[in-house]
């Protein structure tokens, strides 16, 4: 650009900001300006900077500012004991940045990389004493990093024990999304199980399906659907640690689903044995066995690999329930008699029986993973609670008034969870060792109409119940989980 040009886009500029806001010039001799005059000197020196040369505004009349302030001319600036004290602290602000960035020690912790900044923290004393009250005591000054680490952890695992312990009375259910809601069944739900790592659950239902669900509470997306066309589902379980789902029925046949290849295969072949009519199934990962009930009472004992028959358990009277006993070799039975029989599965042989003499026909059993109790329910609704050591009845409860066909201890023996078929809403929890009900659940506003089945998750976080209508109601156990 030229001089020339340059002049005359300058000259251009001054008319403009002394047409908008005054000239800049008229008080230039004078050493002291008020406020007002300052910022107008400085808007029209930056418009000087920003103006285009295309601009040419003549205004008619001269404009004259919108408002003005009395208290600007009382401003006198910034005064020279401000600048001093301002400088001032830039400079200790520049050496407490220079004095922190110095003495810095890099460190791995947990695999994480740590700088420790040892001037930071003597600044930070220096400027901000700690309080008396905030100091820590740390007698052993050898202590290092890791032993404070468990030192915390086990703090941490003791509090979290202890919230875990069950109060009476009152529990605490949170109500999630339906656990089937993308993939309702058409008729009732008559198997539901965890499997070990507790993120997915099976529902078997009479409308002849399988489906996987992953057990989030918010999404429960349906993982896969298998539909067997001649099996209307009785008991379906997770077995080999969660690789396989065996599924049975009222048939003489079962389906095997393999996780791990997505393959279904079918059991043909169990020595000819009848099992037209399943009246009971359990499944013990330890012991690698699959027992069921037949039509005539009989135990039948099935490996899990081979899926091969290995041997029957007969009892004096028809078998109606079984149960393993978690984290040993024994199972145990009871029928219509009412008695317990307790097998031994390595020997193949009933080591213990005794009997309740005010309960018969029984129809379902359970046992406590700490080894303490035994629960059998009854046609009659009567919830017997046994001390399974002394061979003794602890508690006979009568809430239920129609047949108690579903038992189950939760994983720390804590809470049982007991319910009829027969009647809609008759679903409780015990609250154990106290032996009382918890009188929260079910409310009135909580509706699970006949509940057909249910399962606890082995760390006690979550329920699944499954009714005769199709829906399986999963709930959030509060004491066992925060999710």
């Amino acid at each position: 650009m030229s001089k020339k040009n340059s002049n005359v886009l300058k000259n251009r500029n001054n008319e403009l900001t002394s047409l908008l806001f005054g000239s800049p010039f008229k008080n230039k001799t004078k050493t002291t300006r008020s406020f007002s005059e300052r910022v107008k000197t400085k808007q029209s020196t930056s418009e000087k900077n920003t103006e285009k040369p295309t601009i040419n505004i003549k205004p008619n009349k001269q404009l004259t500012p919108a408002w003005f302030d009395e208290d600007d001319d009382d401003f006198e600036g910034i005064t020279e004991d401000d600048q001093i004290s301002q400088n001032q602290e830039n400079t200790n602000e520049k050496n407490f940045e220079k004095t922190t960035n110095t003495k810095k020690k890099t460190k791995t912790l947990n695999g994480e990389k740590i700088t420790i900044n040892r001037n930071l923290a003597k600044t930070n004393e220096i400027k901000k004493p700690q309080r008396k009250w905030a100091k820590i005591k740390n007698k052993d000054k050898t202590k290092t990093n890791e032993d404070l680490l468990a030192n915390q952890t086990s703090t941490s695992s003791s509090l979290l024990r202890l919230s875990k312990k069950l109060p009476k009375k009152m529990i605490s259910l949170t109500k999630l999304k339906d656990l089937n809601w993308q993939s309702k069944n058409t008729s009732a739900i008559t198997s539901v199980d965890f499997h070990p790592g507790g993120e997915i659950c099976s529902v078997g239902s009479s409308d002849r399906t399988l489906r996987l669900f992953q057990c989030d509470g918010v999404k429960n997306t349906m993982l896969k659907k298998i539909t067997f066309s001649d099996l209307p589902i009785k008991e379906s379980k997770f077995c080999l640690n969660g690789e396989q789902i065996i599924c049975a029925g009222d048939r003489q046949h079962m389906y095997i689903y393999d996780l791990r290849s997505d393959n279904v295969s079918k059991i043909t072949q169990l020595m000819n044995k009848k099992i037209d009519q399943l009246k009971s199934f359990c499944v013990s990962d330890p012991l690698k066995l699959i027992c069921l009930v037949d039509v005539s009472g009989s135990i039948l004992m099935i490996d899990q690999r081979s899926k091969q028959w290995v041997k029957d358990l007969v009892p004096p009277m028809p078998a109606e329930a079984i149960s393993f006993v978690p984290n040993t070799n024994k199972l145990i039975s009871t029928g219509k008699s009412g008695e317990i029989l307790v097998w031994d599965v390595r020997n193949r042989q009933c080591v213990d029986k005794f009997e309740d003499i005010g309960v018969m026909n029984s129809t379902s059993i359970a046992a406590s993973g700490n080894l303490k109790y035994y629960a059998t329910g009854s046609t009659s609704g009567v919830v017997t609670i046994w001390n399974a050591k002394k061979r003794e009845p602890l508690k006979s409860l009568m809430n239920l008034t129609t047949n108690s066909n579903l038992l189950q201890f939760n994983h720390d023996s804590q809470m049982l969870m007991m319910a009829s078929s027969e009647k809609k809403n008759a679903l409780r929890f015990v609250h154990i060792p106290s032996f009382t009900v918890f009188s929260n659940f079910p409310d009135p506003q909580t509706y699970v109409n006949k509940v057909t089945s249910f399962n606890i998750s082995n760390d006690s976080t979550k329920i699944v119940i499954g009714n005769n209508s199709g829906n399986v109601y999963l709930y959030r156990n509060v004491y066992y989980q925060k999710w």
